[in-house]
């Protein structure tokens, strides 16, 4: 199933007729301000050939010098590790050359391998204002993956009264690592050349970095006669939805004679994961288990399902936003234990591994729901773990997704859980693994990854397979990274279900490249049948859950 992009319901500001002008500079045309000047002018010119000129890391990220990518020479700055968009380079500015109300050109260049899409890079100052923080941004553009551009001002003004200046290269709203080359500070005017980019903004059709009435006449011929320019393309739909039609007429018509100012935003498409084919069994760092200072909330929720009243334990990642939505992950115990075995138990501390995880940007904050099968029916013998799915399906998910702010937006029909099962996982270890290939026999429509750790599928291959058949489903639709340890008990159970499995290529895909397969085995030499060397599995199989589908 190809990815969707997903389009947001709130709106952007447009580009200011000053904003467009500056954007326009980035595609070439002049600046008619800015005056020759030779390198011999300039205040600083930073081109990392032989260290970091002064330049260090803001925020929870590393910079280094770089020949990976560079614009001139053979070096650049790398900004890697990234966790917020604030996150990047600074260097502080020397205040006997640099003063407040002085006008002043800067340029840098900047540029990202990774990410979907294109970037927003931000070149901005940092001052302190009669003591209190502030920031100002120099300029600001976009860039597709790949290519470097310039962001460039031949005249930007430091604000009066400002002081502890800082030069800070950054990106809006990407997290993705990216590199910085040619940095310079100049007089004002100062024309310095740089990269131009590909990327022009929304409504502007014919590509001239203007938005005005030849625009609508290009958007018109195209809807009656089509396009075959895809930046003309992507620009032509103003309203964002993935069409070009009559909507985005009227929508950039009415932009144009300024019935409106803003063109729904779009929402970066997630950044390719990167994933390993044959991914190894890896233990946790040992300080994953050591609590970080931005710590979740496990919550013990109380409610009466049909099988009567339980309770269940909810991780909420640190930092938790009604205003965003969440992938969750449904993680079920083991044979005599019960709902607080993972988070309660010190031995375990599953809920302090989320937190490292999620703080080392491992994985993207999520919601893990600990239930139990026990007062399940259990009229196959396994204490209701072959039966919870049940519960799963008519009292857990529907109460936790009723509540808490995830993919289905509140709405536990079967029809929303259905559209949103690329934000569900299910795992478990021995008898819980047992009941997560219960889950998907019985629960595909609504759960797309599935993590058995040291359990067997009570229905074999056949009953996998014949779910699989019955609901229609294509390889792209589910996803299983099942693992255990060599001297794990369930080891031999487990190992003539994963080969038959493999050997299934109607149904699988042997690869832990979710990308181009679906299913795979993750062994731990000498692992036994205990949670403490168990949990290790979910540190490794868990990044790898939540990047396919929609």
């Amino acid at each position: 199933m190809s990815k969707q992009k997903k389009i947001a319901n709130k709106f952007v500001s447009v580009l200011s007729s000053a904003a467009i002008a500056a954007s326009c500079m980035a595609f070439g045309m002049p600046a008619t301000t800015a005056s020759a000047a030779g390198s011999g002018s300039y205040l600083f010119h930073d081109t990392f050939e032989s260290g970091k000129d002064d330049w260090s890391a803001r925020g929870g990220c590393t910079a280094a010098t770089s020949s990976a990518a560079h614009y001139q020479g053979s070096g650049a700055l790398s900004l890697t590790g990234r966790e917020a968009a604030w996150n990047g380079g600074q260097k502080a500015l020397d205040p006997s050359v640099f003063r407040a109300g002085k006008s002043y050109a800067f340029s840098a260049c900047f540029m990202t391998t990774r990410g979907a899409g294109t970037t927003e890079f931000k070149l901005t100052l940092q001052y302190s204002l009669d003591g209190e923080p502030a920031y100002d941004k120099i300029a600001q553009t976009e860039a597709s993956r790949g290519e470097f551009v310039q962001l460039y001002n031949p005249n930007y003004t430091i604000p009066a009264g400002a002081e502890d200046l800082v030069l800070v290269v950054e990106t809006t709203k990407a997290t993705c690592d990216f590199y910085v080359d040619e940095i310079i500070a100049a007089p004002a005017g100062t024309k310095i050349d740089g990269p131009k980019s590909t990327v022009t903004p929304i409504g502007d059709v014919d590509l001239d970095c203007r938005i005005n009435i030849n625009d609508l006449v290009a958007l018109k011929r195209g809807v009656s006669y089509g396009m075959t320019n895809e930046m003309s393309k992507k620009n032509a739909d103003v309203d964002g939805n993935g069409v070009i039609d009559n909507e985005d007429v009227t929508m950039l018509r009415d932009f144009i004679l300024r019935k409106i100012t803003a063109f729904p935003e779009r929402v970066p498409e997630k950044e390719p994961f990167n994933y390993s084919p044959s991914l190894k069994y890896k233990a946790a760092p040992n300080n994953y288990f050591n609590q970080p200072a931005q710590h979740g909330t496990v919550v013990k929720e109380t409610y009466n399902g049909i099988n009567g009243n339980k309770t269940m334990y909810v991780y909420i990642p640190y930092g938790y936003d009604t205003s965003k939505k969440y992938d969750v992950f449904y993680l079920m115990h083991g044979g005599g234990e019960n709902e607080g075995t993972c988070f309660n138990d010190d031995a375990i501390n599953i809920d302090i591994m989320l937190d490292n995880m999620i703080a080392n940007g491992d994985i993207e904050p999520m919601i893990v729901v600990c239930p139990t099968f026990n007062g399940c029916p259990a009229p196959d013998g396994n204490m209701g773990a072959g039966t919870v799915w049940n519960e799963m399906r008519q009292s857990i998910i529907p109460y936790v997704e009723g509540k808490y702010s995830t993919y289905a937006n509140g709405d536990t029909s079967i029809g929303s859980l259905k559209s949103s099962r690329f934000h569900r996982a299910y795992g478990g270890f021995s008898m819980g693994g047992g009941s997560t290939w219960k889950m998907f026999c019985n629960n595909l429509d609504i759960c797309a990854y599935y993590m058995p750790l040291s359990g067997h599928c009570w229905d074999g291959a056949r009953g996998i397979q014949n779910a699989i058949d019955a609901g229609g489903y294509s390889k792209d639709d589910y996803f299983v990274l099942a693992a255990t340890g060599t001297e794990d008990l369930a080891y031999g159970n487990m190992v003539p279900l994963i080969n038959s499995l493999k050997s299934d290529t109607k149904h699988f895909t042997y690869t832990s490249d979710f990308s181009n397969g679906n299913f795979y085995f993750l062994e731990a030499q000498g692992n036994v049948h205990w949670w403490p060397q168990v949990r290790h599995y979910i540190y490794d199989a868990l990044p790898y859950f939540f990047h396919e589908g929609n």
